[in-house]
């Protein structure tokens, strides 16, 4: 598999929510993410890590949406919802992964990591001959 640099409109494609985010910004986040995602990471990682390194980025500095006011609920943490007279309740651990900030802040942080784990690290020796 060739690794293909993505663009505004796949990042767009594969997160939705960011669909209405000038392709500017998008092409800017990119290639924020391109300065952590490098060719040394395995070639068929390397453009949906972009993608989700992006896509976080943007999300911590409050562009996208959720796909509406509802759709985005669930990411947010809440887990009951009521219209009239408004009562929303929230999952705990969420609320403190969002505010905690990181790569688990958002969904494409989390998905991001998954790529970054599998590309970056690994056991470090100090002291060895």
């Amino acid at each position: 598999m060739t690794y293909i640099q993505p663009d505004a409109a796949t990042l767009k494609l594969r997160f939705p929510a960011f669909a209405a985010v000038a392709d500017e910004t998008v092409e800017y986040w990119l290639t924020d993410a391109r300065l952590t995602v490098t060719d040394s990471w395995i070639e068929q990682d390397r453009a949906p890590a972009e993608m989700a390194l992006a896509a976080h980025n943007m999300a911590t500095e409050g562009f996208g949406s959720a796909g509406g006011a509802i759709a985005g609920l669930a990411d947010m943490g809440v887990t009951e919802f009521k219209s009239g007279a408004l009562s929303a309740q929230f999952d705990a651990s969420t609320v403190a992964a969002r505010n905690a900030g990181g790569y688990r802040s958002t969904r494409y942080g989390v998905a991001f990591l998954a790529f970054l784990n599998r590309n970056v690290g690994g056991p470090f020796l100090a002291g060895c001959a």
